[in-house]
């Protein structure tokens, strides 16, 4: 599959997007990790729940894990990707079918 230059480019500007996004994300984990477990806490008051509350809205938006789109590792595509290879469904098809993922066949019957 050939695709144009525009297309391409709008490509690797979402991946470079989505890179900057998990740097961004992995750079407040702990802290957004640590607040989440005060905030759950049984023995913390209103007042400070309050406070951990206003402290996880100051965090940036784009530092949230639900944020991060899961793309291909080859082409960069976010659809019908499948966790287990880190690929899109299209990548598995063609790797199968040059023999390059170990375990798997193309299927018939």
């Amino acid at each position: 599959m050939k695709l144009d230059w525009s297309s391409r480019m709008s490509r690797i500007g979402a991946i470079n997007n989505c890179k900057r996004v998990n740097e961004l994300m992995q750079k407040h984990k702990l802290s957004r990790l640590c607040l989440k477990k005060m905030l759950n806490s049984l023995f913390a008051t209103t007042e400070q729940k309050y406070v951990v509350v206003r402290s996880l809205i100051e965090l940036p938006r784009m530092a949230s894990s639900v944020r991060l789109r899961n793309r291909c590792a080859i082409t960069g595509r976010p659809r019908g990707y499948y966790r287990f290879f880190g690929l899109s469904r299209i990548m598995i098809k063609q790797m199968t079918n040059s023999s390059l993922l170990p375990g798997m066949a193309k299927s018939s019957w």
